[in-house]
């Protein structure tokens, strides 16, 4: 008879890599969505630091332990990266049949661009899969106070890109230019109100789950200093990323 206990790490390897496929596939079929407005509003789902967060923040919340709640969340997170960028490189290659201004062939910087954003994210995913695993699985399994800024400090990360959105493009602001595109406007608002309302949820999920609502100073405290920190990430990440090019 197979040991059940070592089947639990086998089984688990499985999820994370179907997680991971899944999370991949669901990306580079958001990037093939023509429709503008839906594309927005489908790349916060499936293709954005809010989802891929929430899933690396799950699968530290269903790790066994601290170390494997940390190794399952950045695992995931590398593998679906690598899924993305090998269905760009191997399926779209819309990094392929660009021209120089000479005329000759700009696949050598299409590939360099690839290369480069995959490395980038990959180091990312080392950074923030550790954290949110271990605030998983911290949410879920600690004493009260523990808990409460754990869950507060990963509602912080997960909103973090939604509130520099809010900070640096309001939607308000293109009915004040008098925007036509009344549904690009409407499309922009929703996109905006998912990224801050969506984790808002996720943290009344873990705390009315673990009773944390007493514990309310520590949760909003942890959320407040770690929304300001994943906002200014998220803000100078498309300065970082045009410099990388």
């Amino acid at each position: 008879m197979v040991n059940a206990v070592a089947q639990r790490p086998a089984r688990r390897g499985v999820m994370i890599g179907v997680a991971a496929a899944a999370l991949g596939l669901l990306a580079f079929a958001a990037d093939a969505v023509e429709a503008i407005t839906v594309q927005a509003i489908v790349t916060a789902l499936v293709s954005s630091g809010l989802a891929w967060g929430l899933a690396a923040f799950l699968a530290g919340w269903t790790g066994t332990g601290r170390r494997g709640a940390m190794v399952g969340a950045t695992a995931l997170l590398m593998a679906a990266t690598l899924v993305y960028y090998m269905l760009i490189l191997l399926v779209s290659r819309r990094w392929s049949g660009g021209y120089l201004a000479d005329g000759s062939s700009a696949d050598w910087y299409g590939l360099r661009s690839v290369a480069v954003m995959t490395t980038a994210w990959l180091l990312v995913s080392m950074v923030a899969g550790p954290v949110l695993g271990l605030l998983g699985q911290m949410t879920r399994t600690t004493r009260v106070p523990n808990a409460a800024l754990a869950a507060g400090a990963a509602c912080g990360l997960l909103s973090g890109q939604g509130w520099q959105q809010v900070a640096t493009a309001p939607p308000w602001r293109l009915w004040l230019m008098g925007n036509p595109d009344g549904d690009y406007v409407r499309g922009i608002l929703v996109v905006e109100l998912m990224g801050v309302v969506l984790p808002f949820a996720v943290l009344a999920w873990s705390a009315t789950r673990r009773r944390l609502w007493h514990a309310w100073p520590a949760l909003f405290i942890a959320m407040a200093g770690t929304a300001t920190l994943s906002a200014l990430f998220w803000y100078v990440l498309p300065t970082a990323v045009t410099w990388l090019h």
